[in-house]
């Protein structure tokens, strides 16, 4: 009985990580623009240059100091950014949180190179939803 019981954990948990898993997204919305961050899975290995509102395998799209936006299951999620809960932790290391209808993103990156208005960071990405969380390794650009 305990081997059934432990196989069923696992696969809550298996279940709970794939409902907070983002989609890839490739064009992102309108309401992106200006200054924003782009980030995808580290895992998908795409070229910091080839992340762009309209092209690149993007996961979450930020518009600086206002929202964040990431696609789960089809559904295009918007959620207003908490500066309270946001900030530097170091000089190359900084802290986003974004919240809204029972889902908070957190997002922790760190900058591997500068060009002018470009930031090229590398980090992680929680997703959260009333008890379940999700970590994901992410890399990103971010710029004006």
């Amino acid at each position: 009985m305990l081997g059934c019981d432990a196989r069923d954990k696992k696969t809550t948990h298996a279940e709970n990580t794939e409902f907070l898993r983002p989609d890839v997204f490739s064009a992102s919305p309108d309401k992106v623009e200006g200054c924003v961050g782009l980030y995808t899975y580290d895992s998908l290995n795409v070229a910091f240059d080839s992340l762009d509102v309209d092209k690149g395998k993007k996961i979450l799209a930020t518009k600086t100091t206002e929202f964040a936006f990431l696609r789960l299951h089809h559904r295009d999620i918007y959620l207003p950014y908490d500066g309270a809960k946001s900030g530097p932790i170091d000089k190359k290391t900084f802290k986003e949180v974004y919240r809204g209808n029972d889902y908070t993103v957190v997002l922790i990156t760190r900058t591997v190179r500068e060009e002018g208005e470009s930031s090229w960071s590398t980090g992680t990405l929680e997703i959260i939803f009333k008890d379940k969380r999700l970590l994901i390794k992410v890399r990103g650009l971010s710029g004006c």
